[in-house]
Parts: C-alpha cells; structure tokens; sequence
C-alpha cells in the first residue's frame, strides 16, 4: 500500500475534482435555463411605460431629430450670444441656456436629459466641499503634498511636508476624502488610514 501512496492519492484528488466539476457544470446548466425562462416571460417595455418611468426618475425623453434639433439650437445660441425665446422669460444667460434642459409641457417626446424637476443645486459652503485624492503606489510625501495644494485642502505645501515627515513612510494606497479645509492633523490620520 506504501507503495502506491502517491497513485491513490491522485486517483482521489482526481475524483474530487471531477465531481465538482460536474456539479459546477450542472448548476450553470440549471441557471442558464431559469434565465432564459425569465427573458421570454417578461414583457418588453411599451414607449408609453417608457416615457412614464424616465419621468419618474426627472428626466425628459426625446427622439433623435428633436435633440439634433435642441443641439443645434443651443450651440448656434451660445455662438450668437444670444438667448432662446423659451429660456428669456427664465432669465437665463446664453451658456446657462446651453447648459440646462427646457422646460417640460406635457407633451414632449422623451430624452436622456435630466429635466429641472431632478436638478440638484451644486452650490455647496466652500467649508463643507468635499475633495478626494487618489494615493497611488510609489507616491511621495512631496507628490501627495503638491496633489494636496492643487487640490486646495492646503495653502503651502512646504510646511506641509515638514510637519507630515514622520509619516512619509507609513501612507496608505487608496481614496482619501477630505471635507472643507481640514488641519495637518486630521490629513495625516486620513493618508495613513487603512483603507
């Protein structure tokens, strides 16, 4: 039997391979078939449930003539500096109005625009802006200081770096998110958190 130790072993190591293999194969057999059960049960979706579901998520659907159309409306506008009739009663300047979706009647066609309805203010209290910095593997303290000033999460880089020394060596690869304008102390623990 000791002789033959390695040969069994194959045999058994073999066979359990073989049979997971088979159950593997099996059960993506199994699953192809529940999938394409689903695909041809389900319904494809009529342009009326279409236009219903992009209204619901904000946004304006519209076909390829009508955005050709606004396009070519908005680029002219903004070359002319001038500003649509539709977006003069709103007061909007020319690059707002190339910038921003009309504003819906009832009955427009849909398109991949958010409407106004969706629209998030962006003015956000520059103490509360959020910024990230990706730390890459083999940056410096200089490289990631010098990110950090452009980022503008720093005003001076060069104190920076004196007071961030004892942690050269320790930062961490990753996404580091800073909120507003955060002290020395609190970038540190953030560059040398795990992540």
């Amino acid at each position: 039997m000791r002789k033959h130790r390695n040969w069994f072993m194959g045999l058994g190591i073999g066979i359990i391979i073989g049979a997971t293999m088979l159950q593997l194969i099996l059960f993506a057999k199994d699953q192809a078939v529940m999938v394409a059960q689903e695909s041809t049960t389900q319904e494809p979706i009529t342009q009326e449930q279409l236009k219903e579901e992009a209204k619901k998520a904000g946004y304006l659907l519209l076909t390829e003539q009508q955005l050709d159309e606004r396009v070519s409306e908005a680029v002219t506008a903004f070359q002319e500096g001038t500003v649509p009739e539709e977006d003069q009663g709103a007061g909007a300047s020319g690059t707002e109005s190339a910038l921003t979706p009309p504003v819906k009647t009832g009955k427009e066609q849909p398109s991949a625009t958010p409407s106004e309805e969706s629209a998030q203010p962006d003015e956000q209290d520059p103490a509360e802006s959020k910024v990230i910095l990706r730390v890459s593997y083999g940056m410096s303290l200089t490289e990631v200081a010098s990110e950090l000033e452009e980022l503008g999460v720093i005003d001076n880089a060069e104190d920076f770096i004196v007071q961030a020394k004892p942690i050269a060596k320790k930062m961490k690869v990753g996404t580091n998110e800073f909120i507003g304008k955060p002290t020395y102390k609190e970038i540190m623990n953030e560059l040398v958190r795990k992540k």
